[in-house]
């Protein structure tokens, strides 16, 4: 018996050298793509067939429930906020001076005017808790994956598939299927820079595939990571209070 356990110990270490679990690489993915906080500004330029809009934001983040945007640019829009705590959602209206929590109802409806919904912002990196994680391929650049959702999760898609950089382990393109097997929407990331000690794609684009032509793009002009942010920024007084 005693000969038998350095092979066992030698094939342990072979697997674990062989490739990674589907669900370790997603979990990756989730750290590449965001610190335990961070702050900065984007710019959101939106393309539809009848009219396109640009928005300047600032953003901060801390952990995966708290979030606050705020418009910039132009000056009609300046100091609309968007707030997010766990799974709840408010606007701020300057103009009325009022906040307004999203209902249930309207999670699905568009976020700023763009191909993105208030559900996004909500739901944002929650694949590793909501999907089923399964690596179909990989070669020497990629990985690619198939998420499928957990029986019990409450998520808008039947599957997502990834396709992620094994040298950054940063998203490539995900794409997003309804319950009938039919692609809904893709999101391109690329501009793929080193800020700090972390890769990050500087530009997001998502496309609706039954909207030839229309977009949403996200270009990350400033971001900094783990930094250090006060919890009373993301508050319903703050969005109230603030100077703008």
């Amino acid at each position: 018996m005693k000969g038998r356990y350095p092979f066992f110990a030698i094939l342990l270490v072979c697997m674990s050298l062989y490739g990674m679990s589907a669900r370790e690489i997603v979990r990756k993915v989730e750290v590449s793509m965001r610190g335990r906080s961070s702050k900065g500004e984007m710019i959101m330029k939106v393309v539809k067939a009848e009219w396109s809009r640009t928005l300047k934001m600032k953003f901060w983040e801390k952990g995966k429930d708290k979030t606050l945007i705020i418009i910039t640019s132009p000056a009609k829009e300046r100091g609309v906020a968007t707030l997010k705590i766990g799974k709840n959602v408010w606007n701020y209206i300057p103009a009325i001076e009022r906040v307004i929590k999203i209902p249930s109802s309207m999670m699905g409806a568009s976020w700023m005017g763009s191909h993105f919904t208030n559900d996004d912002l909500v739901k944002e990196y929650s694949i590793v808790n909501d999907y089923d994680p399964e690596l179909k391929a990989e070669d020497k650049e990629f990985y690619y994956l198939v998420l499928h959702p957990k029986p019990e999760a409450a998520v808008v898609w039947g599957r997502v598939e990834m396709k992620v950089s094994k040298k950054t382990f940063l998203p490539a393109i995900a794409s997003y299927f309804d319950e009938k097997g039919e692609r809904i929407r893709r999101i391109e990331y690329s501009d793929v820079r080193k800020t700090g000690r972390r890769y990050f794609p500087f530009r997001w684009v998502l496309y609706p595939e039954k909207k030839p032509g229309e977009r949403t793009e996200i270009i990350v002009t400033r971001i900094k990571f783990d930094v250090s942010i006060p919890d009373r920024i993301f508050t319903l007084r703050y969005l109230k209070e603030m100077k703008r």
